[in-house]
């Protein structure tokens, strides 16, 4: 929403930068708008009540200045919809190709995206180098999703060691009944010479 001419210059150069969630719906006053757990914490700021127009504006934006400084967004906890050019539909899990230049092969894999003590992680789910059925990557993509789900349940306390047999256990079952996994070896190719 453009700012009215009959705002100050100088208030007009401050809210272009930064609007503080101030709009101006009438002549009478202003709008400041702060939202945080689908509740507005702002108001409306009447000229009359503060005196003045530039009063009115000063109390709009000091106010929300008070409210970034109770509610910081990085405390938001936001639920994205999961993109469907790069995830499975779930969350922070994914499916990717990726081609190893020092093998010359393409390994696909499952990823989940997830924060270990505030920083960025990925936890990767490998069906490796070779052929495979339609079984391991049904168990992969359950099992990334298991570790996703448990991870937004537990956080830093849960137990990532028991993911590293995962091949071998369905963790998303209850009691973890084993999962039959056979390798197919992968067959040696001889280099051409040339």
């Amino acid at each position: 929403m453009p700012v009215p001419d009959y705002i100050p210059d100088h208030l007009k150069v401050i809210l272009n930068e930064d609007p503080h969630g101030i709009s101006f719906p009438c002549n009478s006053g202003c709008q400041m708008r702060f939202i945080r757990n689908k509740q507005d914490l702002g108001g409306f700021y009447s000229y009359k009540q503060w005196g003045s127009v530039e009063k009115a504006i000063k109390a709009a934006m000091n106010r929300n200045k008070q409210l970034k400084a109770l509610y910081p967004s990085h405390l938001i906890k936001r639920k994205h919809k999961p993109n469907p050019n790069t995830s499975c539909g779930f969350n922070g899990v994914g499916f990717r190709e990726k081609l190893d230049k020092r093998r010359d092969e393409v390994e696909r894999f499952y990823w989940v995206s997830y924060r270990k003590n505030g920083k960025p992680a990925v936890k990767t789910f490998s069906l490796g180098y070779t052929e495979y059925g339609p079984e391991l990557q049904l168990h992969a993509y359950r099992t990334a999703i298991q570790f996703r789900s448990e991870w937004d349940m537990l956080g830093n306390d849960m137990n990532e060691e028991k993911y590293k047999k995962w091949k071998k256990v369905r963790l998303y079952n209850e009691g973890h009944p084993p999962f039959e996994y056979v390798k197919v070896r992968r067959k040696r190719t001889l280099k051409k010479s040339a």
